[in-house]
C-alpha cells in the first residue's frame, strides 16, 4: 500500500473518543441540504428537465390531450416533433404563463 494510502486510510479511521460537536452538526445539516436541493432540481415545481413529452406535460398543466392540442395548433406553445413523440421545452412552457398572466391593478386606492 503506498504511503498517501495508509494516511488517508488511518483519517477514516473513527475513534471511541472522537466529539461531534453542534458546529460539526449544523456544517453537516448545510452540506445535506444542500446536496438535496441538487437532486431535486426544481424550478416552481416543475420538471428539471428541458424537454417535455405530451403526457408529461399535460399532467403538469392538468390539461387533456384536446387542450395541448389546441395550444399547438393555435401556436400558443411551441412544440417539436422528432419521429412520432411531441417534445415541448419547458421554458416555453413558462414564457406561455407569463404572457398570459393577467397584471395586478398598481396604485389602488385605499377604502
Amino acid at each position: 500500500m503506498t504511503t498517501k494510502g495508509k494516511e488517508s486510510e488511518k483519517r477514516n479511521i473513527m475513534f471511541a473518543n472522537q466529539l461531534v460537536t453542534t458546529v460539526d452538526l449544523e456544517n453537516f445539516k448545510v452540506d445535506m441540504l444542500d446536496a438535496i436541493r441538487k437532486m431535486i432540481k426544481t424550478d416552481q415545481g416543475l420538471p428539471a428537465k428541458k424537454w417535455l413529452k405530451s403526457s408529461e406535460v399535460r399532467k403538469m398543466l392538468d390539461i387533456s390531450p384536446g387542450k395541448l392540442h389546441m395550444l399547438r395548433a393555435s401556436r400558443k406553445l411551441a412544440f417539436m416533433r422528432l419521429g412520432g413523440i411531441i417534445y415541448y421545452d419547458r421554458e416555453d412552457i413558462i414564457k406561455m404563463f407569463e404572457s398570459n398572466k393577467t397584471p395586478v391593478a398598481k396604485n389602488l386606492t385605499n377604502r
